[in-house]
Parts: structure tokens; C-alpha cells; sequence
């Protein structure tokens, strides 16, 4: 039931009841200024009233699946705060088109437009196109009740071919942080490289060699010559002619 009550998704009820009653109180207006203007007065008069009357009976209708689309948008997100205003807003030109009719009632009897009831529809219909600009901003900015589906044309066009994504795909609250560009983030600095050693078997992890120590002095085989006597040369050439 109440799936019929707001429409199937790709086919929402508010939409087209609002085009019926933004018509009607859009031609009811027009009448009122034509006929102020002295074009047909008398029937100007009366059919002003007449349109405004049918605009009002749709507007109940259009109220109550409004108020179930409104009810499906996110708490806290942009759209909501917009379908906020858009209520109020169309809320306030329906009580203006009330007193409108309630105004323009005695001209429609004595077929004659009343001043009162024209001020208070041209005040009633520009309420209308503001709460209509915040209506159209709601389908056509955040995508209430709007698929967007690559699909065959007899899914798009046969109810309940279509399935609706889910009601929190209105909730923007996060994109007021993406609209800019993304700031850079620094890089952490790359730490300092410990100098590399030399591993003794070829760097496979093993630990590196100790440092080379200096190599040892070579020893004399044979004691160096005395410096000093003549027989200790001697000596030292025998013992040296001995080895040998």
C-alpha cells in the first residue's frame, strides 16, 4: 500500500501531483491578473476560482506523498536540510492560495476580480516558484527519487521493473570534505642508511670479518753480525759455511 501511495522507483507519485497543482495555481493566477486588466473580467473572475479550487484539492495528495519522500531522506544530510526549507516553503503558498480562494470568493459571485484576492495570489504564486526551485534542486542535485540505471526500455518503462537504491543514498554529509582537492600528505623522510660493511661471505647475513691485523715481522733465521769485533766476523762466517 504504500508502495502505490508513493509510486515504484523510477515512478514517484509526488512528482506529477505537484505539475497537476503547480498548473492549476499557476493558470488561476494568470486569471486574476488578465482579468484585473479588464480582458473578460467576469469570466476571468470565475475561472480563477475554479483553477485555485483544483489546484487546493490536489495539493492534499501532493502533501501527503511529499511528506513520505521527506521521510525517507537521511536525518542530518543536505537534502534533508533542503527538504526542510521545501516544506515550509510550499506550505506557506498553499496557505496563500487558501486565502487566495477565501479572498477572490466574493469576486467570483459578483464576477469581478477583488483587489485583496489578486495581491494575495501573486504573493501565493511567488512563494510557488521558490518552493518549486527548492524541489527541483531536491530531484535534480541530490537525486531524491531519481534512478540512474543503464536499463532495457521495458524496465524502465513497466513499474516495479526498477529497484530503488537505498534511502540513505542521500546522505551527503561527507562531501562538503571531498569537494576540494585532496591535500598532500608529506612523505616521511627516508632514515640514514647505515654505511655498509664488508661480510666475509658475500653478504649473505653472515657477520662481518674482523679487521686484517697487521702481519707479524719477519724474523731473522740467522743472528745479524756483530758490528764491532774481527773475530766475531770470523765467527759468524764459519757458522754460516757450517749450516750450509
Amino acid at each position: 500500500m504504500m508502495t502505490l501511495i508513493k509510486g515504484f522507483a523510477g515512478k514517484p507519485s509526488h512528482a506529477p501531483l505537484t505539475d497537476v497543482s503547480i498548473g492549476a495555481y499557476t493558470v488561476g493566477v494568470l486569471m486574476l491578473i488578465v482579468g484585473a486588466f479588464g480582458f473578460e473580467e467576469e469570466a476571468m473572475a470565475k475561472g480563477s476560482l475554479l483553477a485555485i479550487s483544483g489546484g487546493l484539492i490536489v495539493a492534499v495528495p501532493t502533501s501527503l506523498t511529499g511528506l513520505l519522500d521527506w521521510a525517507d531522506i537521511s536525518k542530518g544530510s543536505n537534502a534533508r536540510k533542503l527538504a526542510n526549507f521545501h516544506l515550509i516553503v510550499m506550505v506557506l503558498a498553499t496557505g496563500l492560495f487558501a486565502a487566495t480562494w477565501v479572498l477572490q470568493r466574493p469576486g467570483y459571485i459578483d464576477s469581478e476580480i477583488t483587489t485583496a484576492g489578486l495581491i494575495a495570489g501573486i504573493a501565493a504564486l511567488g512563494a510557488l516558484t521558490l518552493g518549486g526551485t527548492l524541489g527541483g534542486a531536491l530531484a535534480y542535485v541530490y537525486g531524491v527519487r531519481v534512478v540512474k540505471k543503464d536499463v532495457s526500455l521495458a524496465d524502465a518503462l513497466i513499474p516495479g521493473r526498477v529497484q530503488e537504491s537505498p534511502v540513505n543514498r542521500t546522505d551527503f554529509s561527507g562531501s562538503a570534505q571531498s569537494s576540494g582537492s585532496p591535500k598532500k600528505t608529506k612523505s616521511p623522510k627516508a632514515s640514514k642508511k647505515a654505511p655498509r660493511t664488508d661480510f666475509s661471505d658475500g653478504g649473505k647475513g653472515a657477520k662481518p670479518s674482523a679487521p686484517a691485523q697487521p702481519p707479524a715481522q719477519q724474523t731473522q733465521t740467522a743472528a745479524a753480525p756483530p758490528a764491532t769485533s774481527t773475530s766475531s766476523l770470523a765467527e759468524y762466517e764459519a757458522r754460516i759455511t757450517g749450516k750450509r
